[in-house]
């Protein structure tokens, strides 16, 4: 499977992901200060659509998995671990549940300085679902998807191949903020296993996104 794959053979740099970090802890604030104000009305949509964006910890098949996190703590090498949602677009079921489909992706990038880099992408193309107790688009709310996973490897951002498809499952939960009428804030905490040519892949993220 795709574990075998192994960083390139590379000299110890340092590692840095003060970008992620900063843009992470930003984006926290803003929530906050959202919180704390009054919501604005919370329109209910004859449909949505979802994005969101930020980090992951991902747990790769052994010993690849190992490799990793020994090759991160040399100086001059950089780790950068993504979660993103795309494409999302939900149809409302009633008032306080949604379904549709969303694309979930996690990314995996080791940069070493002035040697090169490896970067492991995983995706998810799911059916989901989204449950508000309240209504949707304000509140907490859980979510489920289930779909098609796949794995794609570049090294010095050269494509090196994909996987065959496999499944991918997600769950997880959040609280949206209502911002404008038509606008929601969303913070995600979220889980996915992906199974693929025999190997697994577990993803724990966490993002902020926008319910449009």
């Amino acid at each position: 499977g795709l574990a075998e794959f192994r960083p390139l053979s590379m000299e110890p740099g340092r590692k840095n992901m003060n970008s992620i970090r900063i843009f992470f802890v930003a984006s926290l604030l803003f929530l906050g200060l959202g919180v704390r104000c009054e919501a604005a009305e919370n329109q209910l949509e004859k449909w949505y659509t979802y994005w969101g964006l930020g980090i992951s910890n991902i747990k790769h098949p052994e010993p690849f998995n190992g490799l990793l996190n020994l090759l991160e703590v040399f100086p001059g090498v950089t780790r950068t671990q993504l979660n993103i949602d795309l494409l999302g677009f939900y149809k409302p079921v009633n008032t306080k549940m949604m379904a549709g489909f969303v694309v979930n992706g996690a990314a995996d990038r080791t940069e070493v300085e002035g040697e090169g880099s490896m970067q492991v992408n995983l995706y998810t193309y799911a059916a989901s679902v989204q449950y508000f107790p309240k209504e949707i688009g304000k509140g907490l709310f859980c979510r489920g998807d289930f779909g098609i996973a796949s794995a794609n490897v570049s090294i010095d951002d050269e494509d090196q191949g994909s996987s065959d498809s496999g499944l991918g499952l997600l769950v997880g939960i959040g609280y949206a903020h209502p911002i404008t009428p038509g606008t929601r804030l969303a913070l995600n905490l979220n889980y996915a296993s992906r199974s693929i040519e025999g190997d697994n892949w577990g993803t724990v993220g966490i993002s902020l996104g926008g319910l449009f």
